[in-house]
């Protein structure tokens, strides 16, 4: 159980970092493919959030993280 806590926790940290650095690229850069980068780490640090979610029950952080899943994707094909 300890070890499955140190698990989640590194990956929260990795989505964080996804997330930050997503938002770091989307606010600086206007080239498409940075563009559609960003979106990319966005969708993947949305991912790892949806995962942490539902393993710890939280139904409104999840639905609202799929949402925002769904938007991610829709930039990503708006950008290429």
């Amino acid at each position: 159980m300890v070890r499955l806590n140190r698990t989640i926790r590194k990956l929260r940290w990795c989505g964080f970092l996804l997330a930050l650095s997503s938002v770091i690229i989307l606010t600086s850069f206007k080239i498409n493919y940075l563009q559609s980068l960003g979106w990319c780490l966005s969708v993947m640090s949305c991912a790892i959030w949806i995962y942490d979610s539902y393993r710890s029950k939280a139904m409104p952080r999840l639905y609202m993280e799929c949402m925002y899943l769904i938007f991610g994707i829709w930039g990503i094909i708006n950008w290429l």
